[in-house]
């Protein structure tokens, strides 16, 4: 009857695998969301930054 002491420490162990992949896939979504954001950021500043580039060098075409 050994065999019936293992079935619980195999769904534990499988609980534990299931636990462990859930983690892993919410830290990979996390880093993603991250990036994005970074992404984003990045895009902002670029475009601030040229907009600035442009205003220096009188390119610009809005009225003031």
């Amino acid at each position: 009857m050994a065999e019936r002491g293992d079935i619980p420490e195999r769904k534990q162990s499988r609980e534990l695998d299931s636990l462990r992949r859930d983690t892993a896939a919410v830290a990979r979504l996390l880093r993603q969301a991250k990036l994005d954001e970074l992404h984003q950021e990045l895009e902002q500043a670029k475009a601030q930054l040229d907009y600035a580039e442009s205003r220096l060098s009188g390119d610009s075409t809005e009225s003031e």
